[in-house]
């Protein structure tokens, strides 16, 4: 099973954006190659591959839950950053916005 033209119209409208006819039709043709690669990748016989399945072994390392502290949220932003005025980061202007130093 393919996906559709009125499929990738979907869920562009779902995603909020606005692809053009052309923009569609190659969509359409990209995601039908990403999966017919997937199918592809389906028929591989893994059988005498050993896979790394931890969940299996219950080998599965955990994080421990608890919470260390912080050290980004102790003080202010502004304790931490080299220069800082009136509440902000102050960076260094980009050459490109003085005209200069851009690339060609």
């Amino acid at each position: 099973m393919g996906v559709s033209q009125e499929d990738v119209r979907k869920i562009a409208e779902l995603a909020r954006l606005h692809p053009g006819e052309l923009s569609v039709a190659r969509l359409t043709d990209e995601l039908n190659g990403i999966l017919e690669h997937i199918r592809s990748l389906e028929e591989v016989d893994t059988s005498a591959v050993e896979g790394f399945e931890p969940w299996r072994s219950g080998s599965l390392p955990f994080r421990d839950p608890k919470l260390g502290p912080d050290h980004l949220s102790a003080g202010a932003p502004g304790d931490r950053a080299p220069e800082w005025v009136d509440g902000f980061f102050v960076v260094p202007r980009l050459p490109a916005l003085d005209g200069g130093g851009g690339a060609a």
